[in-house]
């Protein structure tokens, strides 16, 4: 199977490791040189993208295919001092029982607080909370960010970590999103942060450091089950304000399957060229990835104009018109069947943990092809 694997990747990314290839050319040389150079700053990653990015189908957070790629990266790439945090995770994920039973990783709360996926963070999905509501997380490391945003009208909040003192963050002003509340100085180990509204605002996520705040590899979890392109680009403006944040040396992006069952292959190709060429155009001007998808289950795609090759030589064409990477999981991926077995969940559509697994292999191949 990796043999298998490994030919496929060849074939795919024959074209972009050429030798006579110059640094130029290369679509990862931002991202090489941001991982050369973590010892002095970060090699920042965004994984942006629907369910087949957020992990839907997995088991746990950690058993994701973004986690376990960013395992991998931090032991191929080691930085002295940071054994890295878990990096950027929303208030609550868009995954859903009975395969995803970790979507609100809350661990205590109180009062009144809904899922809202309307604020354009990363990945659209913060928390509203209503004045008096509480919220207790859980993390491992020496710092966190609180993200949260800021618009007229919207009600201070505190928070305290491991039930010390608390602290007031005031939100009101000047509409933005990705606004960080940085507490750091923290002795290693598991600690909580406690935060409640003391008037109504939007509490979007949380960044984990583990001695990473300014150097080794971060990731930042930009993804929501179910999205597709407009979901990003609703409230672009918005939604690319919370990325600057982010700051990315790297994108890899994951759409198309939920998109394809309401537009036609030219009209994907469209949306994903200027959806890409709006990520380029950020002021880290990250690398991209573009992670062509299996070919989905049959409920799907009989609600597409066209067949699902088609859509995806769009999403190869747009790629390559703004000088992004491209690899495709349907060379190596069975359709999904509703099976319940193999590689796909008991949903028969998402990857269990051993698709997890495989979709990292051919993300770090993809990587490991690029770097020169």
């Amino acid at each position: 199977m990796v043999a298998g694997l490994i030919v496929a990747l060849v074939a795919t990314l024959a074209t972009g490791c050429a030798s006579s290839q110059t640094t130029e050319d290369e679509p990862l040389a931002a991202w090489n040189a941001a991982v050369a150079d973590r010892t002095d700053a970060p090699a920042r990653w965004v994984a942006l993208g629907d369910s087949i990015t957020e992990g839907q189908g997995a088991s746990s957070r950690s058993t994701r295919w973004m986690d376990l790629t960013l395992d991998q990266l931090r032991k191929d790439h080691p930085t002295s001092g940071a054994r890295g945090g878990a990096g950027y995770l929303p208030a609550q994920f868009a995954v859903y029982a009975p395969d995803s039973t970790w979507g609100d990783w809350a661990t205590d709360g109180s009062g009144s607080s809904q899922f809202d996926k309307t604020v354009p963070d990363l990945g659209y999905r913060s928390v509203a909370m209503q004045a008096g509501a509480s919220r207790t997380y859980p993390f491992t490391g020496t710092g966190i960010d609180i993200w949260w945003t800021r618009y007229e009208g919207s009600g201070d909040f505190t928070y305290s970590i491991d039930g010390g003192a608390q602290r007031t963050v005031s939100t009101t002003g000047t509409a933005s999103t990705g606004t960080v509340t940085k507490v750091d100085s923290l002795q290693r180990g598991k600690h909580t942060v406690t935060v409640t509204a003391v008037g109504s605002f939007s509490l979007q996520g949380f960044t984990i450091y583990d001695g990473d705040r300014d150097k080794g590899i971060q990731l930042y979890d930009s993804a929501h089950s179910g999205a597709t392109i407009s979901t990003f680009t609703e409230d672009q403006a918005g939604f690319l304000t919370a990325m600057r944040r982010a700051a990315p040396d790297l994108v890899t992006v994951t759409l198309g399957g939920n998109d394809a069952q309401h537009i036609t292959p030219a009209e994907l190709g469209t949306q994903y060229r200027a959806f890409l060429e709006a990520l380029a155009a950020l002021p880290s001007k990250p690398s991209l990835v573009v992670i062509g998808e299996f070919t989905p289950a049959s409920s799907m795609t009989s609600n597409m104009s066209s067949p699902w090759s088609e859509y995806l030589a769009a999403t190869k064409r747009a790629a390559a018109k703004v000088g992004a990477a491209y690899v495709s999981m349907d060379d190596t991926f069975p359709k999904a069947n509703y099976s319940g077995a193999g590689i796909y969940s008991k949903d028969g559509i998402h990857p269990n943990d051993t698709g997890q697994q495989r979709i990292a292999k051919l993300v770090l191949s993809t990587l490991d092809a690029h770097a020169g």
